[in-house]
C-alpha cells in the first residue's frame, strides 16, 4: 500500500512523542537519495530534526558507494538530520546510536530477534534486513549537521530482491509471514532515535556503547575484516570507548578498527 503522502505526513509528526526529531516531516513520492535531499536542506538552512521519507529511491545508497534497493511499496528509507556539537570526530558513535534506536524498533515488529553487525547493519536470521549510512556535512556558511540514513527492508517478497541479494538479504515480511504497517514502524523508529539521541547528549554514547553490546551477536566469533585492500583474520571481542571493533588477531594481538567491512567466517 503506498502513502498518502499529504496526509500521512502530518499523521507521522502529529503522533511522534519526541523532544527534536521530526520538527519537520517530509515524505515524498520519489527521491534519487534521501541523504542526498536532507544535505540540500541543510545548506539552505533546515532546522535538526528534519525527517525525509521517501517512497522509493532512484538512487539509494549504502556504504562504501553501494547501491540501496528502494523499490516502492516495499521499504522504508528516511534520513533524519541532526546537529551535535560532538562532530566530526564521534560520527561513528552517532551510526552506533542509530542502530541501537533501529534494533529497538525492529524488535517490536519482528518474531525473529534483530541484531546489529558492525557497523551498521542489522541482521535476522544472519541476514541483512537493514542498513544504515550516516554522513558529515557541512553547508557552506559552515554550518555543519551529521545527517542518518535508515533503510529497512519491510515488505519484499523473496523474488523481489536483486538475483545477487536474494541469498544475504531479508525483509520483516520473509521473517513473519505477514506485512507490517510501514506508519506504525516509522513512527516507533523516529521516536527511539530520538530517545537514544538524547541518551547520546547526555552522556556521549557511553549508554550507547552498552546497549549496542546488549543487542550484538558478533563478539566471541571468528570473523575477516576488510579495508581497502588489507585483510585481518580474528575474533571480534568488543567494541572500545570510541565504538571501534576489537578484534583478537590471529597472531594474538588486539587491534582496533574504525571502519571497514565484517564478513564473519564459517569455518
Amino acid at each position: 500500500m503506498t502513502y498518502d503522502f499529504e496526509t500521512d505526513a502530518a499523521s507521522i509528526k502529529d503522533n511522534l512523542d519526541c523532544t527534536l526529531i521530526g520538527s519537520t516531516v517530509l515524505l515524498l513520492p520519489e527521491v534519487d537519495s534521501t541523504n542526498k535531499l536532507v544535505k540540500e536542506y541543510l545548506e539552505n538552512g533546515a532546522e535538526e530534526g528534519l525527517v525525509a521519507i521517501a517512497e522509493a529511491q532512484t538512487a539509494g545508497r549504502g556504504r562504501f558507494g553501494r547501491t540501496w534497493h528502494s523499490p516502492a511499496e516495499k521499504g522504508i528509507y528516511l534520513s533524519v538530520l541532526l546537529k551535535p556539537r560532538l562532530i566530526p570526530n564521534h560520527l561513528s558513535r552517532l551510526t552506533l546510536m542509530a542502530g541501537v534506536a533501529t534494533v529497538s524498533t525492529l524488535n517490536e515488529f519482528t518474531r525473529q530477534r534483530a541484531t546489529l553487525k558492525w557497523p551498521n547493519d542489522i541482521l535476522i536470521n544472519g541476514k541483512k534486513a537493514c542498513g544504515l549510512l550516516c554522513e558529515y556535512s557541512q553547508a557552506p556558511d559552515g554550518t555543519t549537521g551529521i545527517i542518518i540514513g535508515v533503510g529497512i527492508n519491510i515488505n519484499h517478497l523473496p523474488e523481489q530482491f536483486p538475483e545477487e541479494l536474494r541469498g544475504t538479504s531479508t525483509s520483516l515480511l520473509i521473517e513473519n509471514g505477514l506485512p507490517v504497517k510501514r506508519l506504525s514502524l516509522i513512527r516507533s523508529l523516529l521516536n527511539h532515535l530520538d530517545q537514544e539521541y538524547q541518551a547520546y547528549l547526555t552522556d556521549g554514547g557511553k549508554e550507547t556503547l552498552r546497549k549496542w553490546t546488549l543487542n550484538t551477536d558478533l563478539f566471541e566469533k571468528q570473523v575477516i575484516i576488510t579495508c581497502g585492500s588489507n585483510i585481518t583474520r580474528g575474533v571480534a571481542l568488543r567494541l572500545d570507548d570510541s565504538g571501534r571493533l576489537i578484534v583478537r588477531t590471529e597472531g594474538g594481538d588486539e587491534k582496533a578498527f574504525d571502519s571497514g567491512e565484517v564478513t564473519l567466517r564459517t569455518k
